[in-house]
């Protein structure tokens, strides 16, 4: 900083090359920590996403193979992966097949952001004395 003419050291005023390097910094670099922080956010909203849908998945699976109705399965795994998710059952060989789709979408951008449908599959063998 300079000094007041006349005045020596004793006051430093005045404006000086270095001022408002601070705030021209924080206005380049905003927009990125904001970009990262929005990706951030999506991923993990993705990954939450992909969880519950195996979650989803297992669980209907194991109703399944126990011999529940379909509309029972598809009501459980609707119940933890969300009301938008579509649910596929398929049985053959004694096994059971569950398929769980869900959209990710970031909740306060839903109609501007669109996100990859996630899906997770689980087979779980058919419980003894239970029909195909």
């Amino acid at each position: 900083m300079t000094a007041r003419p006349g005045c020596g050291d004793v006051g430093m005023t005045g404006p000086t090359a270095e001022d408002g390097m601070v705030t021209a910094e924080l206005a380049v670099t905003l927009p990125t920590v904001v970009a990262v922080l929005a990706a951030a956010v999506t991923v993990l909203l993705a990954v939450a996403t992909q969880l519950r849908c195996t979650d989803a998945a297992s669980t209907a699976a194991r109703l399944a193979a126990r011999g529940e109705g379909v509309a029972t399965v598809r009501s459980a795994a609707r119940a933890i992966a969300g009301d938008s998710a579509s649910v596929e059952v398929s049985t053959g060989r004694g096994t059971v097949e569950v398929d769980v789709r869900a959209p990710a979408r970031l909740p306060l951008l839903r109609s501007l952001v669109s996100l990859p449908t996630v899906s997770a599959r689980f087979v779980e063998p058919l419980e003894p004395g239970v029909a195909p």
